[in-house]
């Protein structure tokens, strides 16, 4: 590793390289608790998102870059426009490596230019490019734009789109064509900052500590990615392959999460559509699964083959969840919002709130002023996608996201608005994951369904599960202390997923290599001797500096709640009925901020701090 973290100051027009100490990264690791670190030190409680003097860190860990299965992601941190609290996005891909090889481990970035640029990172080093044409483009236009730009030399891309230029509030940012930071407003931070675009040369090799091991760790993930199941179920699926496991339980979000199940939901499996308007498979950096799929097709709508297919939880948010059924319809929406630069999850969640305050007679669809809006009417989505994407019409109003929407149509329609936080929810449903019911409401950017394991961490007896301390296995839907440790632990540890770089679906509990190749991992590449348990308590950091961030910035307690529509029973399928327990749900909140070293209130104790080295960010040392 370089030790290398470059900060840039856009409104000077300064780009300045300055070396860490071992002892910080070994501290912080990289990613999120990185940028959290920075966001501790140099934002205050009055900074605005979208202002010059938030701070933005673009981080990879520090395995990245080794070519091991599931070692590229990067983390891009920053205060959310959306949530008003920390925001925390990943994705895999190249970029994390590139900017690994181009001699950066991280990029700090504060100030806005004063025109549109993109910045150029090489050999160590940076260069602000004026590029005003680049306004308005599509993310396609602006990455082919850049690409002929360095056509000399193989570059990654990172950039927000028109909706990220427009400061949409849940704006993503695209990594190349495939991989997107889709959640908690990063492209719209962009946007803010005059910043089109960050494009990384590698121009360098990273010097790993011991690449022999590497190469035996590499080894191993492939042969036991070919011997495994769920993995080759994603190689020829990707993630479209667990609809029809997730629906049979009752758990795919349909008609704004009023059901679970939907008798159409074969329609949008993998298994299904990928004969239909498959395409090819592309996959991250040096990752043996392969589990990007793309799609293809010229009717009943266009799609083409350059953005990426939908995910799972985009099958959902835009399918499954509007009563749209068309795979074909599903991924014209997917496309939309990734060349607009939307993220996929918010966007279907507003545009099922704004069909069902239609449906209830909360809203005038005329008011709306789209043709053939509703459930089950894609064309009507397309067109406020397109709306939000640019800013225009209905557009305007959505960019402040939920809370925007809320405020303009009135307070009838906020029963419809599945949300912690201004933050969209993902598929999964609480109703039936009682750990999704903890984590969306606990989790520091939002509910998201990516910050820690699902229920079945907890009713395991494996070593995926004893190993991160869970000896009694209970069942799927108990609210009992077995559930509440599985929540908390595991949130540290995909928390340190976060940090290092890693993809859970070959680094999570149960996945492709165990904890002990972990520490191999960080030895291999970075030549730190990390225990687990030093492993686990950087974490615990991260988790407890996101937390500090958002109590300064007037987060509480109160803050970590589940919308009403969560304690309503759910209809159909096999989720028929079920609903959240209030109760057992606070109590779970209440044992989790026990577990985690904070009082009554979510704060965590002096005692907590002292222990995570952490007084500093409270303000006590």
């Amino acid at each position: 590793m370089s030790g290398l973290i470059l900060h840039v100051d856009l409104s000077k027009g300064s780009a300045v390289t300055k070396e860490y100490s071992d002892g910080f990264f070994r501290t912080f690791l990289g990613g999120g608790a990185i940028g959290t670190y920075f966001l501790l030190k140099e934002t205050g409680a009055e900074t605005d998102p979208l202002s010059p003097q938030n701070v933005l860190t673009i981080a990879p860990g520090l395995p990245t870059g080794a070519a091991v299965s599931g070692v590229s992601r990067c983390s891009v941190t920053a205060l959310s426009p959306e949530t008003g609290a920390v925001g925390d996005s990943q994705a895999g891909g190249s970029f994390g490596p590139f900017l690994r090889r181009a001699g950066i481990d991280a990029v700090v970035i504060t100030g806005s230019a004063p025109v549109l640029s993109y910045l150029f990172i090489h050999d160590g080093a940076a260069e602000i490019i004026e590029k005003p044409d680049l306004a308005d483009r599509s993310v396609l236009e602006c990455f082919d734009a850049l690409t002929a730009e360095h056509s000399e030399g193989k570059v990654s891309i990172l950039q927000c789109g028109p909706a990220g230029e427009k400061k949409v509030r849940f704006a993503s940012l695209a990594s190349d064509l495939h991989n997107v930071y889709g959640r908690t407003g990063m492209g719209a931070v962009f946007g803010s900052k005059n910043l089109r675009a960050v494009v990384a040369s590698p121009t360098g090799k990273i010097e790993f500590a011991d690449p022999e091991a590497l190469k035996e760790l590499a080894k191993k993930g492939v042969k036991r990615i070919n011997e495994d199941g769920a993995g080759e179920t994603l190689k020829k699926y990707g993630t479209p392959g667990i609809v029809g496991g997730n629906a049979m339980v009752g758990n795919l979000s349909t008609h704004n999460y009023s059901a679970g199940f939907h008798e159409k939901y074969a329609q949008l499996d993998g298994s299904h559509f990928v004969d239909r308007i498959g395409s090819k498979g592309t996959t991250c950096f040096a990752c043996a699964i392969g589990c990007r799929k793309t799609v293809k097709t010229e009717t009943p709508y266009r799609v083409s083959d350059r953005l990426g297919g939908p995910e799972f939880e985009t099958l959902g948010v835009l399918g499954s969840n509007l009563d749209i059924f068309d795979p074909v319809a599903v991924a014209r929406a997917n496309e939309l919002c990734n060349n607009y630069g939307l993220d996929t999850i918010t966007m279907g969640g507003i545009a099922s709130f704004l069909c069902e305050a239609v449906e209830k007679g909360d809203i005038d669809g005329e008011q709306l002023g789209i043709e053939n809006f509703g459930f089950g009417k894609p064309e009507g989505i397309f067109t406020l996608i397109e709306q939000t994407g640019r800013g225009q019409g209905l557009g305007e109003v959505l960019a402040k996201g939920f809370s925007g929407a809320v405020e303009h149509f009135g307070k009838a329609t906020r029963p419809y608005a599945v949300q912690v936080k201004n933050h969209g929810f993902a598929v999964h449903m609480p109703q039936v994951k009682p750990s999704m019911a903890l984590l969306y409401a606990v989790s520091p950017i939002g509910a998201d369904h990516m910050s820690s394991e699902h229920d079945w961490i907890s009713t395991d007896t494996s070593e995926a599960a004893r190993g991160l301390g869970l000896y009694n296995p209970g069942e799927v839907e108990s609210y009992g202390p077995e559930k509440v440790r599985g929540v908390t632990y595991s949130q540290l540890y995909y928390g340190l997923l976060d940090s290092l770089g890693l993809c859970m679906f070959v680094w999570g509990p149960g996945g492709v290599y165990d904890y002990t190749e972990l520490e191999d991992l960080l030895r291999a590449t970075s030549g730190y001797q990390m225990t687990f348990w030093e492993l686990m308590k950087a974490a615990e950091r991260r988790i407890t500096m996101m937390r500090l961030l958002n109590l300064r910035r007037g987060f509480t307690a109160a803050d970590d709640q589940l919308p009403a529509k969560m304690f309503t029973p759910l209809k159909g399928g096999a989720s028929d009925g079920k609903a959240v327990d209030k109760q057992k749900f606070e109590a779970m909140r209440a044992n989790y901020y026990l577990l985690m070293g904070w009082d009554e209130k979510g704060v965590p104790t002096k005692g907590k701090l002292y222990d995570l080295d952490l007084l500093w960010a409270a303000g006590d040392e």
